[in-house]
């Protein structure tokens, strides 16, 4: 009687057990997009930033060094929704410097920029296409927000090869084929933000090195005739380090 009872209760047991483990309803697999900030507004005041009025990163500023700069701060993960609403905002004040909305879905990448100079200050959003480029290659992308300058081209020093040919302010607002990543050889690269108008160096950059099967983001910032960080320089980002 007593090894049937054993048994009785073993055979229970392994039945819960297993309707316990076979019952048990796992989360979705969650759905996400990432957002990554950008303050190149280069006389705005440190700012707060926010998306769907969650607070992901506080008392950013313009970066105080002159020249040529790499940025570093990461993409944030958030849950992808319709008309997502981004803002930069004063530190510690919920106002927004400038904000916008953006519908983002599941897998999507996003790099927003705030840009101008801080009386019109303008928030904008651009796609990251951040698939592999070809085997060996680089995948490279510029932006022109430097919100006094002239349309540029940029050159490669040492070659007459324009990589990127007239590019305004703000340029890919209004056409967003602009935002499309070229593809270039990997190497030690310095670029050279010609006028379109006339091929004068406006802003030669640093020695940058692009490394194989990376993304990278270039863009001009500054003023024309600004002091210290806040002349005419380059800001470069490896969207995909």
């Amino acid at each position: 009687m007593l090894i049937k009872k054993i048994l009785r209760n073993t055979f229970i047991g392994g039945c819960m057990a297993v309707c316990f483990s076979g019952c048990i309803k796992k989360d979705p697999e969650s759905n996400i997009a990432q957002v990554l900030l950008v303050p190149l507004s280069p006389d705005a005041p440190a700012i707060d930033f926010s998306i769907k009025n969650t607070l992901f990163a506080t008392t950013v500023n313009y970066s105080t060094t002159a020249g040529t700069i790499r940025y570093t701060l990461p993409y944030y993960t958030i849950e992808p929704t319709a008309a997502t609403k981004v803002a930069y905002n004063f530190t510690g004040r919920t106002d927004a410097v400038a904000s916008l909305s953006k519908d983002m879905g599941d897998g999507q990448v996003f790099s927003t920029f705030l840009i101008d100079s801080f009386k019109r200050a303008k928030a904008v959003i651009v796609n990251d296409d951040l698939d592999e480029p070809t085997a060996g290659k680089v995948k490279l992308r510029f932006f022109h927000f430097s919100p006094n300058a002239p349309a540029v081209d940029v050159v490669v020093q040492g070659t007459n090869t324009k990589i990127f040919s007239n590019r305004s302010f703000n340029d890919q607002f209004t056409n967003n084929s602009l935002e499309s990543f070229i593809e270039v050889d990997p190497g030690n690269y310095v670029f050279l933000f010609n006028l379109a108008s006339n091929g004068a160096t406006a802003y030669t950059t640093t020695s940058q090195t692009l490394l194989p099967d990376r993304i990278y983001t270039l863009a001009a910032r500054g003023f024309v005739g600004g002091a210290g960080a806040q002349g005419l320089g380059a800001w470069l980002y490896p969207n995909k380090p």
